[in-house]
Formats: C-alpha cells, sequence, structure tokens
C-alpha cells in the first residue's frame, strides 16, 4: 500500500524513523520505510546505519551524492508499493496519527500535501532567520495553500500515486539546492493536475544557521532562472513565484541596472540585518530581487 520515501543526508533520522515505524504497524496496510543516503558523511552513516535492522526499514546508501531531484526519482524506482509519501529527513511528526491522516487519500491517481510547521521558537539565534522565513511564508494552512494548490507545492511533505509520478518525475537537469518542487508543481499545473492540501504538517526540525540559509537562498535564486530558462522564459512559470514575476516586471521597466547598483552598494548592510537577532523578511524580499537582477545580468 505505502512506501514512505526519504531523501537522506547528514541527518540523524532515528527519531523521525522511530516515530514512522511504530505509526507503521498500527495502520493494518502494507508499509515500507525507504531511507536512501545522498552519500552523508561517515558519521552519520554510522549512526543511521541499524535503522536497516528494522522490519519493513531499508537503509540504501550511495557512493556518490546525486541531488535532490534524481535521489527522490531513485526511491520511486525502489519502492515496492503504489502509493509514496516523500518527506524531508530534518523533519519530526507531530503526533502519531500522521501516517493514519493520509491513508484515506490512497485511492486512484493523487497528489496530497500536508504542510509544514516549526516549533514555537527558534531554539537558538543563530537559526532565526530560517525561523521566521519558515513560520511567516511556509507554515500554511491547506485552506490557505488550496487557493493557488499548484503554486503552493512543496517536496518535505506529499503523498503521490506512484503511477502519477512516473508520468512526470522530478526535473534531473535541477541539480543544486532549490526550486525543483517548484518546477514539479508547474509541470502538474501544465498538464490540469491539481494538487490537494490537508492539514497534516511535518515539524520542520533541521534549520540551518543564518548564514548557511542565505548562502542556500542565493543557489536556489540561480536555480529558479535556470529552471525559468528549461520552461523557455514561460510566463506562467513566472506567475506561480512571486520574486520571478517582480524580476520580469523590473525587467520590463528597464530597472535591473538600479536593483544591481542597489546591490552593490547595500548588499553588507542587508547581510547585517538578516544575520542578525532580528532579521526582517521585507529586507530578505529586497536582497532576493536585488541579487536576481544582479546575476541575470552575469
Amino acid at each position: 500500500m505505502l512506501s514512505v520515501c526519504i531523501p537522506v543526508y547528514n541527518f540523524n533520522l532515528k527519531p523521525l524513523v522511530s516515530s514512522l515505524h511504530k505509526q507503521g504497524k498500527t495502520l493494518g496496510v502494507a508499509f515500507e520505510i525507504l531511507l536512501a543516503d545522498d552519500d552523508s558523511d561517515d558519521h552519520y552513516k554510522t549512526v543511521n546505519q541499524p535503522l536497516d535492522s528494522l522490519e519493513h526499514v531499508k537503509y540504501l546508501q550511495l557512493d556518490k551524492n546525486i541531488g535532490r531531484a534524481k535521489i527522490r526519482n531513485y526511491l520511486a524506482e525502489k519502492a515496492g508499493y503504489p502509493y509514496l509519501l516523500f518527506m524531508d529527513c530534518d523533519s519530526m511528526t507531530p503526533d502519531d496519527d500522521y501516517l493514519m491522516r493520509y491513508i484515506s487519500y490512497c485511492k486512484g491517481s493523487i497528489i496530497v500535501c500536508g504542510g509544514r510547521t516549526h516549533y514555537p521558537t527558534p531554539g537558538n539565534e543563530c537559526f532565526r532567520l530560517r525561523w521566521r522565513y519558515g513560520t511567516k511564508r511556509e507554515e500554511n494552512p491547506a485552506s490557505l495553500r488550496e487557493k493557488n494548490p499548484n503554486n503552493s507545492f512543496m517536496t518535505n511533505n506529499f503523498l503521490i500515486s506512484k503511477d502519477l509520478f512516473k508520468k512526470f518525475w522530478l526535473n534531473e537537469a535541477i541539480t543544486g539546492y532549490g526550486h525543483e518542487d517548484t518546477y514539479f508543481g508547474y509541470q502538474l499545473k501544465k498538464n490540469k493536475v491539481r494538487v490537494i492540501h490537508i492539514d497534516n504538517p511535518l515539524i520542520h526540525v533541521g534549520l540551518e544557521p543564518s548564514q548557511v540559509y542565505l548562502a542556500k537562498t542565493k543557489e536556489a535564486i540561480n536555480n529558479l532562472l535556470h529552471i525559468y530558462e528549461i520552461s523557455g522564459y514561460d510566463p506562467d512559470l513566472a506567475e506561480m513565484v512571486s520574486l520571478l514575476n517582480t524580476f520580469r516586471k523590473i525587467k520590463r521597466w528597464n530597472l535591473s541596472f538600479f536593483m544591481r547598483f542597489f546591490y552593490n552598494m547595500f548588499n553588507g548592510l542587508m547581510q547585517k540585518n538578516l544575520l542578525g537577532s532580528n532579521p526582517k523578511l521585507w529586507i530578505l524580499d529586497l536582497y532576493k530581487l536585488a541579487y536576481i537582477c544582479k546575476i541575470d545580468s552575469q
């Protein structure tokens, strides 16, 4: 019935797998938990390897890193059941009924997103930027996500029938960090496949320090321009992503030079705020817009 598919990279999976394993045994349906390690450091391989001895759990190790899109496709190939539940490894289930809430949707050809949530505090000031962005921009109820269902697709927590996944796959030309989920949602939308949203969030426990998150944000913007190119500069894709849509308007109004100048002049000041104890999301938005204009010119 259900294959739980978790790509793994440099994270201790024991708490998550323990919870999923306990829940799986109460479902009353066939299930498996597939862990695909994308060439983690030896420390994490040692920590996670014992999970392979659990009933219904397989720990698959890759000898080289193949990236976020390709490893999910790899998991889909290895899965033995017709429904695939993908989740990020840096997650935790909110309660003991997480898997059960998905089971009722395992009918026909479907895709269902459960959402994301966070702990009430970041735990440490160094995680403040990622935590604030997550709680303010990603932590949305199903009622809000349903308004633009394909735009709100994220790979951190979704159920999909194997037949539907194999019609589209994740684009393996997207090898860096970020926006492989954006392109997948775009493909589904172009093919009139509607994403269903429910309130069944995973807790995002693997917050990155602000410096790391800001670097990943820049990498994701590079990827965003890449998928825009892959799409043939499709305005439908641009309309799905507010940053890309605003960027298109800036170019149309011939203001790209001003934004590049702004980035060069105020990059340091913006980073000072974003890496500090009280990061402002409007400054992050401005930083991203200026950065995308800068790299587009290159």
